[in-house]
């Protein structure tokens, strides 16, 4: 075999990755779309542009949205036309999103429009009650005429009969003539009555302004879906565009000059009249291809440069890595396994794997140490084994053969069992779900043990370890028959009924089933009369007629709550099977002695009910049977009774 140095294999490797990371790069960068996107970059600045424009138009109109629609309550509880206008200018001054407020009688003829900063609208010889308006905090009268007659042209009027067409359910946005109005409708005793507040073109301008504009010729439009609805310097307005489904980008042309830009739908509550306005921004297309060229440029040396820089480096890595891997490999070849350390070679890097290595030895002999402890310590508590392969022999600790119970075996090796028997032994076990990896076992003596058994796959084999959990085991069960039973009588309880008896229920679908329900009678008189000692004594004789009754049967008993028993039967052929059983099973009660000489005999109100479909519940058959012992509970007690369409009526 040719043999190479180590550094040739360096360099080559590296500029092996060096070739390959720059064509999955190049790769990456055609399928990422990252020359696109970087090409695209402009668009993204210009729908950031766009998102703030959006946001700022959106609050003043949300804002112009909520007044006029306060304004709208109050106003319709208004009969004085001097308190209306008193209103109209107070809200007026208060709406810095709006600079138009309007309150119009379409049946008089008659409307208030007021503007902000116009103070001839105020200004009135009748006037005595002054008011601050405006920007400019001037001081104005307040007309008192109820006089309302502004002339507005036939234009105008048109333009409001429109509005009052046009009205939806609540407030509607009309784009006309370079304003935005907010109009509300009102119909009552007082006749066709629309208000409303406006945003006018001015307004418009100080929200969609740039300031300091990143590309050349670039402005804030608003379209509608075909065409410029309004532009800053009113040149683009009623000019119509194009829009690419594919990327959203639209194109227009304007004075001979193209525009490139993108838009977005003005996010605002209330019904727009004549469709969607969206806020756009548009520059010059020659600007954007120009940027698009050089920043794929930009991208593409940087590229190339960070190749050239890698191919440098990495010949100056060579060097600099394999002098100390090198002083470091003849190092580790001159220890011994048992006396492993290494010495300090003045290199930081390199005296840091020594020490790591030195760290390391100290470990696995600590490991090692503790291990063998814990082994000895744990005594038969503990067991191990391993084997190569299978078919092969088994190794295993002198503690594995008393932990699984098997015996020893004179024609083979006390550390030592055939594969094919230990597989047997360890198929024999019972798994158990109450452990993890847990198994169970009876041994020579009756007596119930469990282990876990718990191994892995390695290099050379398999080993695992064998550890007593019967303890543990023997715990868990006691714990869980806790949970189960009821303490008093050892019947199970109303727990263990309704998650277990769901499941047999679910299990016998198809078969006969039914559950008994049993209140014991005069649980309360033996209390009162003989103490609750005697009581549970009564309980418990109870409680022994119903275990009686499941003896061979498919049937379990249980106690659900003070003087409340259930026999649930379950996956039988015949109904009147069942139902003999119980007659018999009831007709055979004990007597209980009192403590004054006489014999009380077991009686219960006891009510049954059958499984009626595949789909029953356990918690229905439940309550069917609760219903047909009611009627015997409300009747003359001690009997029994099948439940029947008569027993729908009683309580739940």
């Amino acid at each position: 075999m040719k043999k190479r140095l180590l550094s040739n294999r360096v360099r080559n490797a590296i500029l092996m990755a060096i070739l390959l990371q720059s064509i999955i790069f190049g790769i990456g960068l055609v399928i990422t779309g990252t020359f696109s996107g970087t090409a695209n970059r402009p668009y993204k600045v210009m729908e950031s542009q766009v998102a703030e424009k959006n946001s700022l138009l959106s609050s003043y109109m949300n804002n112009v949205l909520l007044l006029a629609n306060t304004m709208e309550k109050e106003l319709a509880k208004m009969t004085d036309e001097v308190e209306i206008q008193n209103r109209l200018v107070d809200n007026l001054n208060h709406a810095s999103s709006s600079d138009g407020i309007f309150y119009i009688d379409l049946d008089g003829r008659e409307a208030l429009v007021l503007h902000d900063g116009e103070p001839d609208i105020y200004s009135s010889t009748y006037g005595d009650i002054s008011c601050t308006i405006g920007r400019t905090q001037s001081s104005y009268p307040i007309a008192l005429s109820k006089d309302w007659r502004p002339k507005l042209t036939d234009q105008e009027w048109g333009m409001v009969e429109q509005f009052w067409e046009n009205k939806g359910n609540g407030g509607t946005w009309f784009f006309t003539s370079e304003r935005l109005y907010y109009v509300l409708s009102q119909e009552s005793g007082r006749g066709r009555r629309i208000m409303g507040l406006e945003i006018s073109s001015d307004m418009l301008d100080s929200c969609l302004k740039l300031d300091n504009p990143p590309y050349q010729g670039m402005t804030m439009l608003l379209l509608s879906d075909e065409s410029v609805r309004f532009s800053l310097d009113q040149t683009f307005e009623g000019t119509g565009y194009d829009l690419e489904e594919k990327t959203g980008y639209i194109s227009l042309t304007n004075n001979g000059v193209g525009y490139d830009g993108v838009r977005s739908a003005l996010q605002t509550y209330g019904y727009m009249y004549g469709g969607a306005v969206y806020v756009a921004a548009v520059c010059h297309h020659s600007e954007l291809t120009a940027l698009s060229q050089s920043t794929i440029l930009m991208v593409a040396g940087v590229y190339l440069l960070s190749i050239f820089i890698a191919i440098i480096f990495s010949y100056i890595a060579i060097y600099m890595v394999l002098k100390p891997i090198q002083r470091l490999q003849e190092d580790i070849a001159c220890q011994k396994p048992e006396e492993v350390h290494f010495r300090e070679s003045g290199i930081v890097e390199i005296d840091r794997i020594h020490q790591a290595l030195n760290d390391m030895a100290d470990k696995l002999e600590q490991s090692y140490s503790r291990y063998s402890f814990t082994m000895e310590s744990a005594g038969d508590n503990v067991g191990s084994f391993e084997y190569q392969e299978k078919g092969g022999r088994v190794k295993v600790s002198p503690s594995v053969r008393i932990l699984l119970g098997i015996p020893a075996d004179s024609r083979e090796p006390v550390n030592e069992i055939d594969y094919d028997k230990w597989s047997r032994i360890l198929g024999s076990l019972e798994q158990i779900e109450e452990l993890e990896d847990g198994y169970a076992f009876t041994d020579i003596y009756g007596d119930r043990r469990a282990v876990t058994i718990r191994q892995r796959r390695e290099e050379h084999g398999v080993f695992g370890l064998v550890i007593d959990k019967t303890d543990a085991y023997n715990e868990i069960v006691r714990l869980r028959n806790i949970s189960q039973h009821d303490q008093l009588t050892g019947l199970y309880n109303s727990s263990y009924l309704k998650k277990e008896g769901q499941k047999i229920l679910d299990e016998n679908a198809n078969r006969v089933n039914a559950l008994v329900f049993c209140d014991l009678d005069n649980l309360k008189y033996i209390n009162d009369n003989f103490g609750h000692e005697m009581g549970d004594r009564y309980l418990k004789a109870m409680a022994d007629l119903l275990t009686s009754m499941t003896q061979g049967e498919q049937c379990i008993a249980v106690r659900l709550s003070g003087d409340e028993f259930v026999l649930f039967f379950y996956g039988y052929d015949n109904r009147d099977v069942i139902e003999q059983k119980v007659r018999d099973g009831y007709a055979g009660r004990p007597s209980l002695r009192l403590p004054d000489g006489t014999d009380h005999r077991i009686n219960a109100s006891i009510g049954l009910a059958y499984a009626q479909r595949e789909t029953e519940s356990m918690d229905g058959l439940l309550n069917r049977a609760d219903r047909a012992m009611y009627r015997v509970k409300h009747g003359e007690k001690n009997g029994i009774a099948i439940y029947d369409k008569s027993d729908e009526a009683g309580p739940a």
